[in-house]
């Protein structure tokens, strides 16, 4: 008989697994309605790094969780003929489980890594997020606040660094009379007020 104690934390890793991937999958979902509608998902990092992380918890707990209840379950099976069959079976389904999560997860990770996203705050507490999509070195994106999460690109700047090459990790913001200074490294862009 199966322990009691791997049963439950075999369980409850299960649950946990299955807790991160729902909440992995509702964000990519959400995520991907408002990049439609020009906007991003920013809580301490992106929205795209977070699916990345849920999705990489999700396959390690529900990896952990089926280690503690598969091999059990089956040595409860007498039968060797029966027990080899029904291996083959699991196994087959896991194998597949786990290529369709290693899909996802491999292309959350190349969406998370295709482009940075920067917070900068200002003194007097205006922020934007500073996004630097892809691979092309001169092109950038600058998104301001809707909600406490959600932020809306800017309409009307040129998204192409003067310099040549935009680095979005040296970037300062400060008030200049209603508009916003966005200064990176040699790029200097005037945000409009998007209050009006």
């Amino acid at each position: 008989m199966m322990r009691s104690r791997r049963l439950a934390w075999g369980l409850a890793l299960l649950a946990v697994a299955a807790g991160f991937g729902i909440c992995a999958g509702c964000l990519w979902a959400w995520q991907e309605q408002l990049w439609a509608a020009g906007k991003v998902v920013y809580f301490i990092v992106s929205g795209t790094t977070l699916v990345f992380w849920g999705l990489l918890l999700s396959g390690l707990s529900a990896a952990a969780g089926l280690w503690c209840l598969i091999r059990p379950m089956l040595m409860r099976i007498t039968r060797k003929p029966a027990r080899v069959f029904v291996r083959i079976l699991v196994y087959l389904c896991v194998g597949s489980a786990f290529l369709v999560w290693l899909y996802f997860w491999f292309i959350s990770g190349a969406i998370s890594i295709a482009a940075t996203y920067h917070k900068v705050t200002a003194d007097t507490g205006e922020s934007v997020v500073v996004v630097k999509p892809g691979f092309d070195p001169a092109s950038f994106d600058i998104y301001v606040p809707k909600s406490a999460v959600v932020f809306e690109r800017i309409k009307g700047i040129s998204g192409v660094a003067e310099s040549g090459r935009f680095v979005p990790d040296h970037c300062t913001l400060a008030k200049q009379d209603a508009d916003l200074i966005l200064n990176c490294t040699n790029d200097v862009t005037i945000l409009p007020n998007t209050a009006n």
